[in-house]
C-alpha cells in the first residue's frame, strides 16, 4: 500500500508491504513480520522509534540469535551481513 504524508503519533505502525513517502513517525513501534519489505522515502523519524518483529520475522530474528551465540557463530553472521551480499534490487 502507498502512504504518502502521514504523520503517525505514537502506537504501532505495520509495515509490511507498505511504501511510506513523505510520512513522520513519531515514537512509534514499527512492526515487521516478514512480508514484502516495507519502502521509506524522504521520511522522518522522531523520538522514541522502535521495531518489533512478528511472525516470520521474529523466528528468523531468534534463529539468527542462536547460531550467533554458537561456536563460530559470530564469523557466520558478519559473513552474512557483508554488504550487498544476499541484497538484489
Amino acid at each position: 500500500m502507498d502512504v504518502k504524508d502521514r504523520t503517525y503519533d505514537g502506537g504501532p505502525v505495520e509495515t509490511d508491504g507498505n511504501k511510506f513517502t513523505g510520512c513522520t513517525f513519531n515514537a512509534v513501534e514499527l512492526r515487521y513480520g516478514g512480508g514484502e519489505h516495507p519502502f521509506f522515502d524522504s521520511c522522518a523519524f522522531n523520538g522514541a522509534v522502535s521495531w518489533r518483529f512478528t511472525e516470520a520475522a521474529l523466528r528468523t530474528v531468534q534463529f539468527l540469535q542462536r547460531i550467533a551465540n554458537d561456536e563460530g557463530g559470530q564469523a557466520f553472521i558478519a559473513d552474512l551481513f557483508e554488504p550487498g551480499k544476499y541484497f538484489e534490487e
